[in-house]
C-alpha cells in the first residue's frame, strides 16, 4: 500500500475579539444628547454583574467614579491599581477600563459628554487638562470632608431622579461644582494620581483638542496628521484602537454635536447652520446630518420643539 502524505491543514487565523464599546456598561451604543449628565450608584449596575465590570470603553462619554466605602481593583488601559476610599477614577472617552469591586462598595459613577467639557472648563483653572488622561487616586478622608463632594454627590443623585423645569441646567451646574471640588483636592500634579497615558492615547487626546479648534474648516486626514506631527496611518491606527472610530468619524461626531446644538438652541435656518459649520452646500449638510442622526435637520428641530412644549406646565 502506498501511503499518501497528508497535507497539513492550514492553521486557522485567530482574530482577537475587539474590546466592546457601550453607551453605558451593557447598553448598546447610541449617540448621546450633547447635554447628557448621568449619575448612578456603583451598586446599581455592578450588583447586576456580580460586582465585576469587564473591560470595555465608551466612545462618547467621560466618566468619574467616586468611591466612599469598600474597595476596587481598577484597570485603565495598561495600568492596574487596588484602591480604597476615598478614591476617584477619571476615564476619558475611548479608554479601556474594568473594575472588580468588593461587594457592597458605596459610591457613584458620573457620566457626561465631551461637548460639556469646554463649557465647564471656561478659560482656566486646570479643569480642561483634567480630562486629557485617565487618573486613579486616593485622598485623605479629612481632606474630602473639607470639600463639598459628599453633599454635591447627593444633590446630583436627587436632581437626576427628578423631572422638573431647569433639570439640565441644574445637572450641569452641579457637575461643574463637583469637578471643581475634585481639583481642589489636588494640591500638586502628583496628587492627581496621574496615570501615564500610552503614546496612542496621548495622540488621540491631542487630536480631540485639535478637532475642537478646527472642525468647521473641514480639514482632511493628512492636514490633521501634519499639525499633530504624525502620519495619517499612525493617527488612524491610534483612533481605531483608543476610540473605536476613524479620525474622520471623530470629526464628524463633533460636527454632528454642534449641528444638534444649533438646531436645538438657535433660530438660524438650516441653510445658515450649514454655512456656520463650514458646508458650502446646505443640501449636502442635510444629507450629512440625516445619515448620521437618522432624522433630517427639520424633523430633529420639530421633535425638540415638541418635547419642550410638552414639558411646559
Amino acid at each position: 500500500m502506498i501511503k499518501t502524505r497528508r497535507t497539513p491543514r492550514r492553521a486557522r487565523r485567530v482574530v482577537p475579539a475587539p474590546v466592546p464599546a457601550f453607551f453605558l456598561y451593557g447598553e448598546p451604543l447610541q449617540a448621546p444628547d450633547e447635554r447628557l449628565v448621568h449619575i448612578e450608584t456603583i451598586a446599581a449596575r455592578s450588583r447586576l454583574h456580580d460586582w465585576n465590570i469587564r473591560p470595555h470603553r465608551h466612545r462618547d462619554l467621560h466618566q468619574i467614579l467616586l468611591m466612599e466605602r469598600g474597595q476596587v481593583v481598577a484597570r485603565l488601559d495598561t495600568a492596574t491599581e487596588s484602591l480604597r476610599p476615598p478614591a476617584i477614577v477619571a476615564i476619558p472617552p475611548g479608554i479601556v477600563h474594568a473594575f472588580l469591586f468588593q461587594p457592597g462598595t458605596i459610591g457613584v459613577v458620573v457620566s457626561f459628554t465631551p461637548g460639556l467639557v469646554p463649557n465647564l472648563a471656561g478659560t482656566g483653572g486646570g479643569l480642561a487638562t483634567f480630562f486629557d488622561r485617565p487618573r486613579m487616586t486616593t485622598f485623605d478622608p479629612a481632606s474630602v470632608r473639607a470639600t463639598d463632594l459628599p453633599s454635591l454627590t447627593q444633590m446630583l443623585l436627587r436632581e437626576f431622579g427628578r423631572s422638573a423645569p431647569g433639570r439640565h441646567a441644574a445637572l450641569r451646574g452641579l457637575l461643574g461644582a463637583l469637578l471643581a471640588n475634585v481639583l481642589r483636592l489636588a494640591q500638586s500634579p502628583e496628587d492627581l494620581g496621574l496615570t501615564p497615558a500610552a503614546p496612542e492615547g496621548e495622540l488621540v487626546a491631542r487630536f480631540r483638542r485639535l478637532i475642537e479648534m478646527r472642525y468647521p474648516e473641514h480639514l482632511g486626514l493628512t492636514a490633521y496628521a501634519t499639525q499633530l506631527h504624525t502620519s495619517p496611518q499612525r493617527l488612524r491606527r491610534a483612533c481605531l484602537r483608543i476610540a473605536g472610530q476613524s479620525p474622520i468619524e471623530l470629526v464628524h461626531s463633533r460636527m454632528l454635536i454642534e449641528a444638534e446644538r444649533q438646531l436645538r438652541y438657535t433660530t438660524m435656518s438650516i441653510a445658515q447652520i450649514a454655512y456656520y459649520l463650514g458646508f458650502d452646500d446646505p443640501a449636502y449638510f442635510t444629507r450629512f446630518f440625516t445619515r448620521r442622526a437618522q432624522v433630517s435637520p427639520r424633523a430633529f428641530r420639530a421633535r425638540v420643539c415638541n418635547t419642550v412644549s410638552e414639558a411646559r406646565p
